[in-house]
Formats: structure tokens, C-alpha cells, sequence
């Protein structure tokens, strides 16, 4: 299957690594574009399209740093930030808006109820994509027997 626009999504965490790093490596193969976007989550009781310096400064930086990864990869990628009520939604429609063939998600290594657990972006992603989704779960923490687990 070759792939022509894959959309990776950008939190922030040590969980966007891999996910970059795969999609330029179809990328490259394909002859692909790659997209990083940061949703900014807009709260129900603001405008939509209200300015919050810290949240584009912060989203800014990740995005930045996403590019870092990229071109540490030799692929080039463009970045894009969007302001939306929820991510799920917003990313499954600049999948579509863009004619995204494959999205590439990070998934944090969670057992917040002792098993693990997608969040409710993941999920809705899965659920209602138009393309393929490939999520790249981040490994879970190891600790030596006895050691407490860092946080």
C-alpha cells in the first residue's frame, strides 16, 4: 500500500517520537507529505476562536520540536495548529479536509485502572477516520524488582 498524505498528531510527549520517526520513514519510501498538527482544546464557555498566548506558545514549541524530530529523520514536514472544542473531531476532519491516506497517533503507556487505556482523542480517531490508523503505544516503564516506579 503506498501512502501520499499521512497526518501525524503532536501532544508533546515522549510519545510523539516514534510515530514522527515512522512516518518519515514511509514517507520517504512513498514519496509522501507528512502534516504535524496540535489541536489547542478551546473550553465550551469561550469563543472558539479565542487568543490564548500560553497555549499557542506552548503548542508552537511542540510543533517545533516535532519538526526537530523530522528533520533529524532527513524528511521534511509541514506543521499546523488548530483550535478546536475537541481534538478527535478536529483531526478526523483535517484528515479528510486534506485527503489524509493514513494517520500515525502516539500513544502514551497509561494503566491509570491497572489496565491500559486509549483516551477519548484515540479513541474517537479509531473510531471514525476514514483511513488507516496506526497508533505506536510508547513503551512502558520498566523498574527493577524492588525499585519503586518512577513518574
Amino acid at each position: 500500500m503506498l501512502f501520499s498524505n499521512i497526518l501525524v498528531p503532536v501532544a508533546g510527549t515522549s510519545a510523539d517520537d516514534v510515530p514522527i520517526r515512522l512516518a518519515c520513514q514511509i514517507a520517504r519510501q512513498d514519496k509522501a507529505k507528512i502534516l504535524l498538527i496540535f489541536v489547542i482544546e478551546v473550553q465550551r464557555h469561550l469563543p472558539l476562536d479565542a487568543e490564548n498566548e500560553a497555549r499557542a506558545r506552548h503548542a508552537e514549541s511542540v510543533l517545533e520540536s516535532a519538526e526537530l524530530i523530522a528533520r533529524s529523520a532527513k524528511y521534511p514536514a509541514e506543521t499546523e495548529i488548530l483550535q478546536a472544542r475537541l481534538a478527535g473531531p478536529a483531526l478526523v476532519n483535517e484528515a479528510m479536509e486534506r485527503g489524509a491516506d493514513l494517520i500515525i497517533m502516539g500513544v502514551p503507556h497509561r494503566k491509570p485502572l491497572g489496565d491500559f487505556q486509549l483516551g477519548t482523542t484515540t479513541n474517537y480517531v479509531l473510531k471514525n477516520a476514514g483511513c488507516p490508523v496506526w497508533l505506536c503505544r510508547e513503551a512502558p516503564v520498566r523498574t527493577l524488582p524492588g525499585k519503586p516506579q518512577a513518574r
